[in-house]
């Protein structure tokens, strides 16, 4: 059996952590009352102008009938509502299965353009991504140009569940000034046991040695589904899978506020482990204070069954 394509598997990860959940420190409230249904939900808008605003999602088998929510047009309708309203600069996504359905999301989305790790600009994306795969995207505002966009670490893509990352080079202009930035979106192995977490420990261990080479004085944004947690994995509390990048100066997870709240980034179950990790380049225009989940279970019904189990994960910086 393969376990990694049952639906809904993810929030496994979590099942040898605390049992309850912990939605505090940095967290969106949900709203005193909930929409009655999902046409009438009001997500905050997340955009600013004088920032770079950043999100990244797993939206839980995307387009596939087989597995994730068994209303794909509900599923597809509140995914598309969430990003527009949002109106985020930059968005990864992860689980996207159809072409065709990340095709309809993006033409939902005036002023953004997409890109799909099979996107025929993406150097090795059809290679290493089935039609009936979960794949990796990136969602960009369109004054983000790409200059080019790849598949990295492929040497590990059986760590990556053979899921290697989409790398996209972007090159923009903030306050008049011209800017580079690259952004990893990234999506870890799932399963919260001995050979997931070994994989992942693999899988962020090639990451850094990537990022050691190949940007070490760059913006760098690596947003994703790490399948586990900065502190302490899911794993029968083993070490992270990412401690070497904690450790390092050179690095930080923008979003390690909400692992020390103990902040969920999924419907079921407590573990952070959406993550947003940068060069120490790019922290230092990071807005502090600014990582946050966004509990989009307060504005759509049913939000855990019928659009997806994770929730978005936001940070933003100041590039001026």
């Amino acid at each position: 059996m393969n376990l990694e394509r049952l639906p809904g598997l993810l929030i496994l990860l979590a099942a040898c952590g605390p049992g309850e959940l912990a939605f505090e420190g940095e967290v969106e409230a949900p709203p005193a009352a909930i929409a009655e249904t999902s046409a009438e939900l009001k997500v905050p808008r997340e955009e600013r102008a004088d920032t770079v605003d950043v999100g990244s999602w797993n939206v839980e088998w995307f387009g596939d009938p087989l597995n994730g929510p068994a209303d794909e047009a509900k599923q597809q309708a509140n995914v598309a509502r969430v990003l527009a309203q949002l109106d985020l600069d930059l968005v990864g996504l992860v689980e996207v299965v159809s072409e065709e359905a990340f095709a309809a999301l993006m033409a939902k989305l005036p002023g953004h353009r997409g890109l799909l790790v099979t996107d025929p600009r993406v150097t090795g994306g059809a290679q290493y991504y089935s039609a009936r795969e979960q794949k990796v995207a990136l969602v960009y505002r369109q004054r983000f140009t790409v200059d080019s966009a790849r598949v990295v670490l492929t040497e590990a893509a059986w760590s990556f569940a053979g899921r290697p990352p989409l790398e996209v080079k972007l090159s923009f202009s903030e306050n008049g000034k011209p800017r580079t930035l690259v952004v990893l979106v990234a999506h870890f192995k799932a399963m919260a046991n001995l050979d997931g977490y070994q994989r992942r420990v693999t899988a962020a261990a090639a990451l850094k040695q990537h990022l050691d080479a190949q940007y070490p004085r760059s913006w760098v944004l690596v947003v994703g589904d790490l399948n586990d947690d900065i502190d302490q994995s899911t794993y029968r509390g083993s070490p992270s899978p990412f401690g070497p990048l904690v450790a390092d100066p050179g690095y930080r997870f923008t979003t390690d506020a909400l692992s020390a709240a103990h902040t969920s980034t999924t419907v079921n179950f407590s573990s952070t482990i959406d993550h947003h990790l940068v060069t120490s380049q790019l922290a230092q225009r990071f807005v502090a204070g600014s990582a946050r989940v966004l509990r989009v279970d307060g504005y759509v019904p049913g939000y855990g069954t019928n659009t997806t189990d994770h929730y978005p994960v936001l940070t933003r910086y100041d590039l001026r």
